[in-house]
């Protein structure tokens, strides 16, 4: 199924499908700890100030996943445009994206003005448009990429010429710490900015999400 056909679809979805508490429950995509207002509270009030999305802006997120928190940074303005890239996109197939939108929105109690187009990437290529994204980000998968230059590549083509580039990694302490889930190493801050730098990208920003936890960042990069 194609772009334009998959965005559809979810947006009839959204507007057709009865939500339902046997739903809610069934609902394999959405993490438990998701479900909780507060949950989502704290994540707004941690991103929007580095995300800092706005009206009518159009976002990608590389290595989307289920795509819950993006949905959930979603609430941040109005009218945003998000792709979910995903090489591997089981939740994010128009039917379990659309409950998923759902089940979060009615939580917080919002109404959806977001508009959200899943796709699926490959290892090299993003599958992205060209010039195309205000901000691209990238959230504690970098160091999971197999062909990152490559990546970084077909990011920076997505980027608008003024875009931004975010991405959240857990750095690591020392050279070889491993990432406790996946078992990859993960990046020294340095190996990190030697990674963007000769990939076309200029730091900008880093910001800390937990003084209790200093490893866990967002830096934001722009193209040179």
């Amino acid at each position: 199924m194609d772009l334009e056909k998959q965005f559809y679809l979810i947006f009839i979805l959204l507007l057709i499908s009865p939500f339902s508490q046997a739903q809610f429950e069934g609902n394999e995509c959405l993490d438990k700890h998701y479900t909780k207002k507060e949950a989502i509270e704290w994540m707004l009030k941690t991103y929007s100030g580095i995300y800092n999305f706005q009206k009518t802006e159009k976002i990608a997120s590389i290595g989307a996943g289920s795509g819950v928190r993006e949905i959930i940074y979603s609430m941040m303005a109005d009218s945003l445009t998000i792709h979910l890239e995903d090489i591997d996109p089981v939740c994010l197939q128009p039917e379990k994206l659309s409950l998923t939108i759902r089940q979060l929105y009615q939580i917080r109690g919002q109404t959806c003005s977001a508009f959200f187009i899943p796709v699926r990437g490959s290892e090299q290529e993003t599958g992205l448009p060209s010039r195309f994204f205000d901000k691209i980000i990238i959230e504690n998968s970098l160091h999971e990429f197999t062909h990152s230059n490559e990546m970084l590549a077909s990011i920076r083509g997505n980027l608008k010429k003024d875009g931004y580039l975010f991405i959240g990694e857990l750095v690591a302490r020392r050279k070889g710490q491993k990432h406790q889930g996946c078992r990859r190493p993960l990046f020294t801050e340095e190996a990190l900015f030697h990674l963007l730098d000769s990939n076309g990208f200029r730091f900008v920003e880093k910001t800390v999400l937990d003084p209790k936890h200093p490893y866990d960042r967002v830096y934001r990069f722009a193209l040179k």
